[in-house]
């Protein structure tokens, strides 16, 4: 009885399970209500000609909050493309792009999937042009449902082959070895509440309150990073700024593009 209380093996494949549980349960409803809140303002002052997503579909209307003129889509054999997407089938930690091709990456989940996290960044930071935007959306294992799901592991004794993200830190630590700047981390859901009841009702508010105030220790994780050029590594200033265009090139192709930096525009308690 034990077991089967705490069980946590899926049914399908975990890309699957996560696309459906942000497209049918409420508290993925409410994950996605509070990343699109930060992501609609990040994306809409980033420039450029190619914007790739990787990962799971999240149901973020992506294309809707980016100005960059092409989105790029990473999908594999089972990922139906999504409209206004331009799709590449693709393993994560292998793109077939162009090195300094893309201007804007989202990482969404993907390094929660991934069997080798490390090698997605190396990947993203290949691909990305100088001076390019990165956002990355993850899981927290040390937010109240990540020590919940490391107890039932513990109890169950099952890890999934995938569950290979890695920590936050660890996290921060990589994308500054790839000599990347980084916003102060954005936390989301730092109550894992959803439903209609008063006391739930009472619980979303108070993780509302959290969020805005970017209380750490949420469930998910948001990243804002650019990638720096060397000899140039003085860090953006992360205010909240009118966006304004840049002077771009137009190019012939995807591939073989330069890309143009912007400011990111959030601070914490924004």
């Amino acid at each position: 009885m034990m077991h089967r209380f705490f069980t946590i093996r899926p049914e399908a494949p975990p890309r699957a399970v996560l696309e459906q549980w942000y497209s049918t349960s409420p508290l993925g409803k409410r994950l996605r209500e509070q990343l699109n809140k930060d992501m609609g303002v990040i994306l809409d002052q980033w420039f450029g000609y190619n914007l790739l997503v990787i990962g799971p579909n999240t149901d973020i209307p992506i294309s809707e909050m980016t100005r960059v003129r092409r989105v790029l889509q990473v999908l594999d054999r089972d990922q139906q493309l999504r409209k206004g997407y331009t799709g590449v089938y693709a393993h994560d930690e292998e793109l077939p792009l162009e090195t300094e091709s893309v201007d804007v990456v989202v990482v969404l989940n993907a390094l929660d999937l991934s069997a080798h996290p490390h090698q997605l960044l190396r990947e993203v930071h290949r691909v990305l042009t100088p001076h390019g935007h990165l956002l990355i959306v993850g899981t927290n294992g040390w937010s109240i449902s990540g020590l919940w799901h490391r107890l039932a592991r513990l109890v169950t004794g099952y890890r999934s082959e995938h569950a290979r993200a890695p920590g936050l830190r660890r996290l921060e630590d990589w994308l500054t070895l790839l000599e990347f700047a980084i916003a102060p981390v954005r936390h989301k859901l730092v109550v894992p509440a959803a439903g209609s009841s008063r006391w739930t009702r009472w619980l979303v508010s108070v993780d509302e309150w959290l969020v805005d105030h970017n209380i750490p220790f949420g469930s998910t994780y948001m990243i804002f990073a650019d990638k720096l050029v060397r000899g140039n590594t003085k860090m953006h200033s992360f205010e909240r700024t009118r966006a304004r265009l840049m002077g771009l090139s137009v190019p012939n192709s995807v591939v073989g593009r330069r890309g143009s930096a912007s400011r990111s525009p959030l601070r914490p308690g924004k």
